[in-house]
């Protein structure tokens, strides 16, 4: 759901359908409405009764009168229990009163009676406050199969696509989206999404200036066209549109912390902070909502000095972040020791030798927050180098080689090979070489060495207090569960350099170079022409200005990574040495 709690009747819609909230979620539609069966079998005075119950409730409901409206329901479940349309209303009821786990019985429970599309598409906004992002894109997906023309369920597919970085199927669901209600705000929404998730900037921005000029009051057309802007390097534009957005819905959030995020705030800043933190004190606040603004607040106190105010904000949402994205250490660990034991040297070398020569990958990885944007945007500064950014092939496609068995994993292999060379080449069809900067290929060197053996792998490292605690302060669009506690950073951390140890002692010379942030920053010219001859590249001075660099980012820190190359981030864990608690384990002896 999004982000307001108790819109009234004639308001637009929390769900972002552009529509008022008396017909969208605030009430069933009028088809489930008609083909809705009598409720419950039994007296007529007890079925004029639920009637009578439902029809309040709808008012209620429409009214925005939440609260009231789940007396007269649970009443009408009582009477009626066999009713899908009660049980579907008490859900959104429920839903808009933050009592999120009974808004989801109630929703399951109409579904098992009868599974109406606008029932599954509530269901999905109330997973997805859970953090059960899956669920949450299941439901929409059979909101979507029940009426295809539901075009809110198509664009909250694409919502959920994109945050798992699956921007291909994402940007077919949002051009559904927009094929179902292509002259509504929603629908032209979703069009320039579309847009953006196919990196055509300009194009989206079109779009989103045409839908403004046609309908000035979308909070999100505001949010989404801030964002593109930030992408950009635009960081005064995207201030601008962040704030019409917050305008226009008072009670947004992610405004907020994309505000604080594309620029480093000054004391001129704090009426802004104190607006985010006056927006704390809110009773409406979703988990997620709140999360997100104690990770903005915390990020002002930071910019600002006050660093145990900042760290206050940051384990308030670490808090929420724990209860959304839980962390199984014995399942990563024995992840870990199957990586080890299916890719020794052996192996590698006997497998290799048969592979795909292509030189074109070079794989920037590392730990979360330990330079990879900033080593990327230095060796993709070279003019014959594309930057591909944070690529998910690797984990989202890799675990169909390790399940495949027997002579099924060559016809795979081939196939993965084929697939990520056009993915690459897509996003640069002239260059030598194009990177793909996710952090977490740490996980799938041996896979990728066993099929392009000449692929290059750039292993970022910092000092690793600095970056589990840049992990633990900054907010991430998908949750990794390790993230939000210091002891399972610390054993997170371990278990990665586990495997880099291993990766090292069992790659060929000359395909992986280790780069460290602290030498990065201190002595740009000299790491630049590293990476440069590392990639097999002529040198080009164009590597010595990354905050030149036009290509789009979308890291969690914008602003920073457009800024000259500085060293303010170096031993940043000093500024909060009093409250790093299991984080000290990482701290060399020598300290």
């Amino acid at each position: 759901m999004a982000d307001r709690a108790r819109p009234g009747r004639n308001d637009r819609c929390p769900c972002g359908s552009g529509r008022k909230f008396k017909v969208c979620c605030g009430g069933p539609r009028p088809v489930e409405r008609a083909n809705t069966p009598a409720p419950a079998q039994g007296p007529s005075a007890a079925a004029g009764s639920v009637g009578r119950l439902v029809r309040i409730a709808e008012g209620l409901l429409q009214g925005g009168r939440f609260e009231e409206a789940i007396a007269p329901l649970l009443e009408a479940t009582r009477l009626a229990p066999d009713d899908p349309v009660a049980q579907s209303h008490l859900g959104v009821a429920c839903l808009f009163t933050r009592r999120v786990p009974d808004a989801i019985t109630w929703l399951r429970r109409s579904i098992a009676l009868r599974p109406f599309a606008r029932t599954f598409f509530n269901l999905g906004l109330a997973l997805a406050q859970t953090g059960d992002h899956d669920g949450a894109l299941a439901a929409h997906r059979r909101a979507t199969e029940l009426e295809p023309t539901l075009a809110e369920a198509h664009g909250r597919v694409a919502d959920i696509l994109m945050r798992k970085g699956r921007r291909g199927e994402a940007t077919a669901a949002y051009e559904r989206a927009f094929e179902a209600a292509p002259g509504t705000t929603y629908g032209r929404l979703c069009g320039a999404k579309a847009a953006a998730a196919q990196d055509r900037p300009r194009e989206a921005e079109e779009r989103l200036q045409q839908l403004l000029a046609h309908d000035a009051s979308s909070s999100e057309a505001h949010l989404v066209l801030g964002n593109l802007q930030s992408e950009s390097g635009r960081f005064d534009e995207a201030t601008a549109s962040f704030e019409r957005s917050i305008a226009l819905a008072p009670w947004q959030t992610t405004a907020y912390h994309a505000m604080v995020s594309a620029r480093r705030l000054t004391a001129a800043d704090r009426p802004l902070l104190a607006r985010i933190e006056a927006r704390l004190e809110a009773a409406d606040l979703a988990d997620r909502q709140r999360m997100m603004l104690h990770f903005a607040a915390g990020r002002g106190h930071d910019d600002l000095g006050d660093f145990e105010a900042a760290i206050g904000h940051f384990d308030a949402a670490n808090r929420i972040r724990r209860k959304v994205a839980l962390f199984d250490r014995s399942r990563f660990e024995q992840r870990v020791d199957g990586l080890v034991a299916s890719f020794g040297r052996e192996v590698l070398a006997s497998r290799a030798s048969t592979a795909e020569g292509d030189e074109t990958p070079i794989l920037v990885l590392g730990m979360p927050r330990s330079g990879t944007t900033l080593i990327e945007r230095v060796v993709s500064s070279h003019p014959r180098v594309g930057g591909g950014g944070e690529l998910v092939f690797w984990e989202q496609h890799g675990p169909s080689w390790l399940e495949a068995v027997g002579d099924r994993r060559t016809e795979v292999a081939d196939g993965l090979r084929g697939d990520y060379l056009r993915l690459l080449r897509g996003i640069a069809p002239a260059a030598l070489r194009v990177t793909d900067k996710m952090p977490f290929n740490f996980l799938w060197v041996g896979l990728v060495h066993l099929l392009l053996p000449n692929a290059r792998f750039v292993h970022c490292r910092r000092n690793p207090v600095d970056t589990c605690l840049s992990i633990y302060s900054t907010y991430f669009a998908k949750d990794w569960g390790f993230s939000s506690d210091r002891g399972d950073l610390v054993w997170y951390y371990r278990q990665y350099l586990r495997l880099m140890d291993h990766w090292r002692a069992v790659l060929p010379p000359g395909r992986l170079l280790e780069v460290d942030y602290e030498e990065a920053t201190a002595a740009p010219e000299q790491t630049a022409r590293r990476l440069i001859a590392f990639s097999g590249l002529e040198w080009d001075a164009a590597c010595l200005q990354p905050e030149r660099n036009p290509d789009t980012v979308r890291t969690a820190n914008k602003w920073q990574a457009r800024q000259p190359i500085y060293r303010s981030s170096v031993e940043r864990w000093r500024r909060y040495e009093p409250w790093i608690g299991e984080l000290r384990e990482l701290l060399p002896d020598e300290r």
